[in-house]
């Protein structure tokens, strides 16, 4: 298959068609952001959004980042290619961009990604293998942050996803823990409360407290690796 990287910079059809042919295909609802929030966020700079399309300009895979300036940190929000395209090289080629050129331009913290635990998610036609997907962030150098994440509520009317991972892929030396192998937690919490979060995102039910505890490591995070699903925390509702 013939096929190019587009970064796209402006509201118009192809930024549609990301939205509508691929990201929207590709996840449940609760996880899945607003055309609205995209839309916004490529016009204000904090969200970036690269395709990939074939030989016709048609839209087949997305990388989608939510650039968040206070922490300096960088969050792949979605790494999407729609059902029918997968593992054609789609998704390495978009991987490849984010590991590049986002890189560059941004020179972010740290860049992190949520990705489904697969012993908490079941694999489907729609939304794809999350074993598949742990294995290919896993041949890319990513691993997980040892804490119970949760993805918050991401507008009124959907609920906290459980049973995510948020895993590390790039990592500036400053933000090295005490300890080898790990994250100061400073740089997690800066980017969760000062940034991603909204306010309300923690409160004092289990889930919450159990993730604050986990954050609550001056000697650092450990970085576990992806090869292992077994050994990695499970969050989930009280």
């Amino acid at each position: 298959m013939t096929m190019r990287v587009v970064h796209v910079q402006d509201n118009g059809p192809l930024l549609e068609s990301l939205y509508t042919d691929v990201l929207a295909p590709s996840f449940p609802p609760d996880e899945l952001e607003t055309a609205e929030w995209l839309r916004s966020g490529v016009a204000d700079g904090t969200v970036l959004a690269t395709a990939a399309v074939d030989s016709d300009g048609a839209a087949i895979g997305a990388a989608i980042g939510h650039w968040l300036p206070g922490a300096r940190t960088l969050l792949l929000t979605y790494l999407a290619v729609p059902p029918g395209s997968r593992g054609g090289g789609i998704g390495g080629l978009l991987f490849s961009e984010v590991t590049g050129t986002w890189q560059k331009r941004l020179r972010p913290r740290a860049t992190f990604a949520e990705i489904e635990h697969p012993l908490a998610h079941s694999a489907s036609a729609d939304y794809g293998d999350p074993s598949a997907r742990l294995r290919f962030y896993a041949r890319h150098g990513a691993r997980a942050l040892d804490i119970p994440y949760f993805q918050p509520s991401l507008r009124p009317g959907s609920g906290r996803v459980y049973g995510l991972l948020l895993a590390v892929f790039s990592l500036a030396p400053e933000c090295a823990g005490a300890r080898a192998g790990t994250v100061t937690p400073d740089l997690v919490r800066s980017f969760l409360e000062g940034g991603y979060y909204q306010e309300t995102a923690l409160g004092l039910d289990p889930a919450s407290l159990a993730l604050r505890r986990a954050l609550d490591r001056p000697e650092g995070i450990p970085l576990l690796p992806l090869t292992e699903p077994e050994r990695l925390p499970v969050s989930r509702p009280a």
